[in-house]
């Protein structure tokens, strides 16, 4: 996957956390089912953006060289 692919996809996993943050707090969280799974959510959404944006260790490559 090319550099600017997986920054277009970061960008896009950034906007679904703050979409998904918005959601959860709007209404004030309460520590009910919903709030704590609506910020499981924001925590994916914030995780996958790294792993999009900064590709560790090559994860993202799959076996790809760069020759």
């Amino acid at each position: 996957m090319d550099e600017q692919r997986r920054r277009r996809v970061a960008v896009v996993w950034t906007a679904f956390a703050a979409v998904m943050a918005y959601v959860t707090l709007a209404g004030g969280f309460a520590a009910d089912a919903s709030d704590l799974l609506g910020a499981v959510a924001v925590l994916m959404g914030l995780g996958l953006a790294y792993v999009y944006y900064a590709n560790p260790n090559g994860v993202l490559n799959f076996g790809e060289s760069d020759a």
